[in-house]
């Protein structure tokens, strides 16, 4: 087993598809945490964090494939379970450097949000946004050890980074969607323009507010079946951490824009800003669940893959 996972970092540190990789994940990860600093969180770059780690691995395993490499290791004695793990440890692996790497950058960038949130909270969220993208590498290792064709791996994978991202889009915005609507009864009423001609418009009648079913709510099992897809989905995430971090906009656009528009200082208001804050339980309660939706999908992403590579015919 430590031959093989030898085996496999050298291969990753030997190709250049690695380290541009490195840079490009990395690079957009500091950009991430200014972005998130001065304007708000940008998740299209990571997407873009996201298709770089998928065409990565994507080559790495799938020249495994096409050069036969994995044929020959089981012709040397090692098992298909080993080889598995050996390549899933080193994607995982590298996945948990990557990220950890972004997250301290995000919060050496945006320090000024750590009096925003528990402590305990921000640990959460740091977990989460590590496990969710060892999980996401732990998919894309599945995928290039269950496919055969190099070209294939790379379409397959950048095909569920696509579909996750509009997927999730659309399934946040279906389960956003209140469970009912208010409705009011309205009344016509005459008024007199400028120029003496008389006019009619319609005003609500004070006091007549009721609620109605929203036609385009999504519940029972649909609702159920919804929520899992978005909560195993990684990108999921990420859209729940977007909303969350726009409460506050960036630190610039407090202390430059909008202090001075209220006529304080950028530090007056920042310190407002502290005392009004408030996390929900709800808040609170979202991202332990993602955490707990993350480890699942790591889970079953390593027993999928352990299990097929077992029973795949290598040629």
């Amino acid at each position: 087993m430590t031959k093989l996972l030898r085996a496999c970092i050298r291969r990753y540190t030997r190709s250049i598809i690695f380290w541009i990789a490195v840079v490009l994940t990395l690079g957009l990860g500091i950009s991430i945490a200014h972005s998130a600093r001065t304007t708000y969180y940008d998740d299209a770059m990571v997407l873009g964090q996201m298709l770089v780690h998928a065409i990565m691995i994507s080559w790495i395993v799938g020249k495994e494939f096409k050069e036969g490499i994995f044929k020959n290791k089981t012709i040397v004695g090692h098992s298909k379970g080993s080889i598995f793990l050996s390549e899933l440890i080193s994607g995982v692996g590298i996945a948990f450097v990557l990220y950890f790497l972004c997250g301290l950058f995000f919060i050496l960038f945006n320090w000024y949000e750590v009096p925003l949130l528990p402590t305990s909270l921000i640990v959460k969220i740091f977990i989460d946004y590590v496990l969710l993208n060892m999980g996401l590498a732990a998919v894309f290792v599945t995928i290039s050890c269950l496919f055969s064709q190099q070209a294939i791996i790379a379409i397959a994978n950048i095909f569920l980074v696509l579909s996750m991202w509009i997927g999730c889009q659309r399934l946040y915005g279906e389960l956003s969607q209140p469970q009912y609507i208010e409705q009011y009864e309205t009344i016509n009423t005459e008024w007199i323009d400028e120029n003496g001609n008389i006019r009619y418009r319609e005003e609500k009648v004070e006091g007549s507010e009721y609620l109605i079913d929203n036609p385009t709510y999504v519940g029972g099992t649909k609702r159920v079946i919804y929520e899992t897809i978005y909560n195993l989905s990684p990108y999921g995430h990420i859209i729940d951490f977007v909303y969350f971090n726009m409460d506050w906009h960036g630190y610039y656009y407090f202390v430059n824009e909008l202090a001075p528009e209220l006529g304080m200082t950028g530090e007056e208001l920042w310190d407002q800003v502290i005392g009004d804050n408030e996390i929900t339980e709800e808040t609170v309660d979202n991202f332990d669940s993602n955490l707990l939706y993350s480890c699942i999908l790591l889970i079953l992403a390593i027993s999928i893959g352990y299990i097929g590579f077992r029973k795949k015919e290598l040629k």
